[in-house]
């Protein structure tokens, strides 16, 4: 369904917001609608951007009459599929952030990115359970789980949320809490967008001024001892220190620094929230096996969190895929090295993320998070620079996948996966009796699957 012009029920509608409404003929509909992974492409019948929970109220009584789908959007990081003739909410225009400093509790509306908080709380010391880029939407990221620097620490976002504010399919506004609508906060923590349009929150914030952290860099030709030599580190790490380990090749392309191009690096990353002296002491070990290339490991301010991963910012097309592992074999590591540094490749980026620590320790049953006893998440994330490459970056991803099935502890962590991926693993992330209770939600609160484009659970309806 689409609207080449506004009809009679779209002036309605306008007449009953404080924000905008775009249809196609709408010279900025193109522009605005654009999700920040490029190859997602939106065709929507209807933009909506409102200004307050009441604008998505009447934006979704809308929709129900007109019978469209619904997807939800702020800079695009939690949407995984593209909306073809229904009706877009782009949320950016919701960014209040309210803090509470004494409580260390933060509101944010549903367009707000993980920046406006940084913005409002760390002059008073405290730190939110961001991941590793500050420019994308707090919402999305937490739905999805939500693991970065102090998660080993304080654990999944999803874990540290006290409310969701939400309009549901029937254009009804709701809360969800431990006492409110308890099945659905269950639900939302992890299950995505797939119950409402979320239009606030509220979660609990960190004392975490600064950390010791950064990032160390080795040749390519290192790359097995090093994941090798980092399977065993991090078995010794406490809590407090999140690590990840990142094999880079790079294309030859232009977009690149010449010193880049056509070569393969092993980023090893750190954050430690303590004495930094304890965080050097931690990290000496990787001093002493090998001189890095570079090394920008130090104190920083928490404002600084995002320099030790340097996420690109700028919108490009993507695409990636995610598993765990309790253990690393050798068997294991040989495999992921040699697909990662095969000169036919075009993927980019293989990383492990080191979990554990309060992630696993939380009850499973607490929110719709599973399989929170894996040890390491391994990403495989590329650019997609050319559109024709896209057949050979999935079957490198599924073929892997294939090689590394012996070893692999079940689960998939949405939030660093394409929109196929997820939904070929669905069953598999949440694992069969979390993803039961999600299937009786959906029925509960969506049984039409109006919110189709987020992590998939009904995938019959997907459009790939």
């Amino acid at each position: 369904m689409g609207f080449d012009h506004k009809t009679a029920a779209i002036q309605q509608l306008e007449k009953q917001i404080k924000g905008r409404v775009l249809t196609p003929d709408d010279t900025d509909y193109q522009q605005i609608g654009q999700a920040h992974n490029l190859s997602i492409v939106h065709h929507p019948a209807l933009i909506l951007i409102p200004e307050n929970s009441q604008d998505v109220v009447a934006g979704m009584r809308f929709a129900r009459a007109e019978e469209l789908t619904v997807g939800v959007q702020t800079t695009g990081h939690g949407i995984y599929f593209p909306i073809e003739g229904g009706l877009l909410i782009l949320s950016s225009e919701m960014h209040k952030v309210t803090a509470n400093i004494e409580a260390k509790t933060v509101q944010v509306e549903a367009g707000a990115i993980w920046q406006n908080v940084l913005d409002v709380i760390t002059p008073h010391g405290l730190a939110p359970l961001l991941g590793s880029s500050p420019h994308v939407g707090v919402v999305g990221y937490t739905l999805g789980g939500g693991v970065g620097y102090l998660g080993r620490k304080y654990g999944f976002a999803a874990d540290s949320v006290r409310w969701i504010e939400l309009v549901t399919a029937e254009g009804e506004l709701i809360r969800a809490s431990a006492t409110e609508h308890s099945d659905l906060f269950w639900g939302l923590r992890g299950g995505g967008g797939n119950f409402g349009v979320i239009t606030a929150m509220e979660f609990c914030v960190y004392p975490v001024a600064t950390l010791y952290g950064g990032n160390m860099q080795y040749p390519g030709e290192v790359a097995t001892e090093a994941m090798r030599f980092y399977r065993d580190w991090i078995k010794t790490l406490p809590d407090e220190m999140t690590t990840s380990l990142a094999i880079l090749k790079f294309p030859v392309v232009d977009l690149l620094p010449p010193a880049m191009r056509g070569t393969t690096q092993v980023l090893v990353r750190a954050a430690y929230i303590g004495d930094p002296q304890k965080g050097a002491e931690l990290v000496q070990p990787w001093l002493d096996w090998r001189k890095p290339a570079s090394n920008t490991m130090r104190v920083m301010p928490f404002t600084e969190v995002a320099t030790i991963s340097n996420d690109p910012t700028a919108p490009t097309a993507t695409y990636g895929t995610n598993m765990h592992f309790d253990e690393l074999s050798d068997e294991a590591i040989d495999i992921i090295v040699r697909r990662a540094t095969d000169p036919k490749t075009v993927i980019i980026a293989n990383e492990l993320r080191h979990v554990g620590g309060t992630i696993s320790r939380v009850p499973a049953d607490s929110n719709a998070i599973a399989n929170r006893d894996t040890q390491i998440f391994f990403g495989i994330g590329t650019p997609v620079l050319d559109s024709k490459t896209l057949p050979q970056i999935q079957s490198h991803m599924h073929q892997t996948r294939a090689e590394l099935q012996p070893y692999l502890h079940q689960g998939a962590y949405f939030n660093l996966m394409a929109g196929p991926e997820a939904a070929e693993q669905s069953k598999n992330g949440y694992g069969n009796a979390h993803h039961e209770r999600l299937l009786a939600l959906k029925k509960k609160y969506d049984p039409e699957n109006i919110f189709r484009y987020g992590i998939p659970l009904v995938t019959e309806d997907i459009k790939v």
